[in-house]
């Protein structure tokens, strides 16, 4: 047994994030850690990882007790983990953040680069990736950074690699890649904590699972001897998804896209159209421009041509002061870096967008502010300790629905979601989903973006493909196949 815990429990503020935890792992395991958010997931790597204390229980690697870990003890001792938001230097190159935390070879009293690029380029072979280490981090795709990160961990001589979400803003053909480096580890004898809401994945992958609710583990099983409706039912006390009823006729066009092209170059020429009434997915293999192309309608991203019509009324250099004014709002893929600002209370995050609306002759009625607040949060159900609680602090599940109270807080009338379940249990997932339904059902035009196909298919009314920044086909989701999406993806 690689790593054991034994009556772990953790509290904050006298609440229990994690109670009585026996958990256990073994080398050469993949194993499935599974919870709705706020189950204790995240608590739980961070004790692993030695971020966190525990109050109470032990934690054993190879049967001998760890004492006063910290993070660099835990990495030291074997355990790396990849989190979902990825924790490299945008402006190092591939070499220089694999070298992270560890010590530059010297020669002749020099830093020794020949060197250090000898071995990541070593390391990256031994498990079959294959990026390019003179790129900086900010210029690799979402799959190239993951995979960088994986070699920084495999030079620290990894024996447990804990990966959470790591599928989360990867399109299909990304995470075969994923999954045949972990398939390779895994042959290696490295142990792996695999952290995700998608079930498919965990199905594929995993040889146990661990079900955490409430910071309890109510369960851990062989992944053979269960199935998807059994595992959330003990995640969710047996919850289970309501249909959402699409609407059938969209109404008026809201917004209208004509061959957008990006000043960067990466959108060249997209059109897209969304009606009141209907939900429009947008969707794309990696490096299609999706993302680039929500940024560029809401002002984010400079345009080298096109045009923005929103409600017949033509837009002209559009910014995003200029897309609230018009009623659009982006929910971004990056909550913390664009949506959220982590260290102010979740009061200050919501109202961020409307202040104006909460103040007169330069003063702020709080009393107004904290009224409005409370109810976007009671409407959302979103859970905390109290609406001057740090937005950091909250699950991610639960960042998310604040992200989404201080969007509606500006009562838009066209969504952009880029990736707006990303992170989240299935069941935050599906009050997502109910909530754009909801607002689809009142007038609104919503566009969704998700790396999720099967996602994508389950919400959007209609499906307009794009494909290194060009937009394609508009699928009307009526009997398509997901194989019939990915061969139009494919044949632009």
């Amino acid at each position: 047994m690689l790593l054991q815990t034994k009556h772990l429990s953790k509290q904050f503020n006298g609440i229990y994030a994690l109670k009585d935890i026996n958990f256990s792992l073994d080398s050469g395991e993949v194993h499935g850690l599974v919870g709705e958010n706020g189950a204790g997931k995240s608590t739980l790597i961070k004790i692993l990882t030695g971020v966190y204390t525990p109050d109470e229980g032990e934690l054993l690697w190879n049967g001998q007790p760890v004492l006063n870990n910290d993070p660099i003890k835990s990495r030291k001792t074997g355990i790396s983990v990849i989190h979902q938001e990825r924790t490299l230097v945008p402006t190092f190159d591939g070499v220089e953040n694999a070298y992270l935390g560890l010590p530059y070879p010297t020669k002749g009293g020099r830093i020794d680069w020949k060197e250090m690029r000898r071995r990541v380029s070593e390391t990256a072979s031994e498990y079959g990736i294959d990026i390019d280490l003179n790129k900086t981090a900010a210029e690799m795709s979402p799959p190239q950074r993951t995979c960088l990160e994986i070699v920084r961990a495999m030079m620290n001589e990894c024996s447990l690699l804990i990966l959470d979400e790591p599928t989360a803003s990867l399109t299909d053909k990304e995470s075969e890649l994923l999954f045949d480096i972990i398939r390779r580890l895994k042959q290696k004898g490295t142990s792996i904590l695999y952290v995700t809401h998608r079930m498919d994945e965990i199905f594929r992958l995993t040889d146990r699972i661990s079900i955490f609710k409430n910071g309890e583990m109510v369960e851990r099983i062989e992944t053979g001897l269960t199935d998807r409706n059994s595992l959330i039912a003990k995640m969710t006390d047996n919850w289970t998804a309501e249909s959402i009823v699409r609407t059938k006729e969209p109404g008026k066009s809201l917004l209208k896209a004509e061959h957008i092209r990006s000043r960067d170059g990466i959108v060249k020429d997209a059109c897209l159209e969304v009606h009141a009434g209907e939900i429009l997915g947008l969707f794309g293999l990696g490096g299609s421009g999706r993302t680039e192309l929500l940024e560029c309608i809401y002002g984010y991203r400079p345009m080298a041509g096109g045009t923005i019509t929103v409600a017949d009324r033509q837009i002209p250099d559009m910014t995003p002061e200029k897309a609230i004014h018009m009623g659009l709002a982006l929910i971004c893929e990056d909550r913390r870096g664009k949506g959220l600002i982590g260290n102010l209370s979740v009061r200050e995050n919501v109202i961020l967008n409307c202040l104006d609306d909460y103040s007169g002759n330069g003063i702020v009625s709080e009393e107004k502010e904290k009224n409005a607040v409370r109810e976007m949060v009671g409407q959302l159900q979103i859970k905390l300790a109290g609406i001057e609680q740090r937005i950091i602090e909250l699950s991610g599940g639960n960042q998310q629905k604040a992200v989404f109270a201080k969007t509606l807080m500006t009562h838009p009338v066209i969504f952009l979601c880029d990736e707006p379940t990303q992170g989240v249990d299935v069941k935050t997932r599906a009050e997502i989903h109910r909530l754009l339904r909801e607002e689809a059902d009142k007038g609104c035009g919503i566009i969704f973006v998700s790396s999720d196909l099967k996602e994508v298919m389950e919400i959007a009314d209609r499906i307009r493909i794009i494909s290194a920044g060009r937009t394609g086909d508009l699928l009307e989701n009526n009997g398509i196949t997901s194989r019939q999406v990915l061969s139009c993806c494919y044949a632009m």
